[in-house]
């Protein structure tokens, strides 16, 4: 592969970069259309106007003929403060300075790719039904993507999965959660109610007569919508819904809760208030199964 146009800059640790990506709302997946020599603009314009992370998506294009675009874009983002990802390639991403990667299900597996990269870089899967999220559970990912929601010219040939798969998602990762196929400003306020940490986006902001203008109006439904809370269980991040309660919980985990103790921030909650304690953000909770003996 070609070296890249520029060198790439100091790369900060992979803590930084994950610090970025939990506060990450808004993700630009760019398109094929946009000319390369104005898709740096278009960034410039997307990021002014909200957008957290980019991922540099250019189908059929070979790697070693995307490095100076790569390159190019990355300064972008890290001029916005923003994260910097590409699609697909491994040794794009390496030698353009990114962030990190996005692979797909067919492309290189996660295992392999966190070998190649080590684990300064993000790297992100895309799920589309339940057993993906079960076996994206067991591998070494920073988010999870979780579509399409919509039908979408982008995944010409997939099934559109709604926002349950979101919800399903939300409720399975430990990482956080990107909602994307063909989102726009109508939906995304509902993708974040469904769980996701971030909306992501091709056509919405890439065919707009103002990227900028496009990127406010979705980061201002993104802001207004009820966020899921991050809490600790048994020392595993865990998302919940607004208004999660310790008895909602223990149903959504399937668990019997003749036979649990619940420690909510080092206090045993009392079994028969379990219905109306509530569950939110910070929050650190013990599941303790107990055996009664004689």
């Amino acid at each position: 592969m070609s070296k890249a146009s520029s060198e790439p800059r100091q790369l900060v640790s992979g803590a930084g970069r994950r610090e970025r990506l939990r506060r990450s709302r808004l993700y630009l997946v760019t398109d094929d259309a946009t000319p390369s020599d104005d898709l740096p603009g278009l960034l410039a314009s997307a990021l002014s106007g909200g957008v957290d992370l980019v991922q540099l998506r250019r189908k059929g294009v070979p790697p070693d003929q995307l490095v100076a675009l790569a390159a190019t874009c990355r300064e972008v983002c890290h001029a916005a403060g923003a994260l910097f990802l590409v699609n697909d390639h491994v040794e794009l991403a390496a030698a353009a300075g990114a962030d990190g990667v996005h692979l797909g299900q067919d492309d290189t597996p996660v295992a392999e790719a966190r070998t190649r990269l080590g684990p300064e870089f993000l790297i992100g899967l895309s799920t589309h039904d339940p057993a993906q999220l079960r076996s994206a559970a067991g591998l070494e990912l920073d988010y999870v993507a979780a579509g399409p929601v919509h039908l979408t010219p982008t995944k010409m040939g997939s099934s559109a999965v709604g926002f349950e798969h979101v919800e399903a998602a939300a409720r399975a990762a430990a990482v956080p959660v990107v909602a994307i196929g063909g989102l726009g400003v109508s939906d995304a306020r509902a993708a974040i109610a469904a769980g996701a940490d971030m909306v992501a986006v091709v056509r919405a902001i890439c065919a707009s007569a103002n990227p900028e203008a496009a990127a406010r109006a979705l980061r201002s439904e993104i802001d207004a919508a009820p966020e899921w809370s991050w809490i600790r269980l048994n020392g595993e991040a865990r998302k919940c819904p607004p208004g999660e309660t310790v008895q909602r919980l223990l149903a959504d985990l399937q668990l019997d809760p003749t036979a649990l103790v619940v420690e909510r921030n080092g206090v045993i909650v009392d079994r028969h208030s379990w219905a109306e304690a509530a569950v939110g953000a910070g929050d650190q909770l013990e599941l303790v199964h107990f055996v009664g003996g004689g």
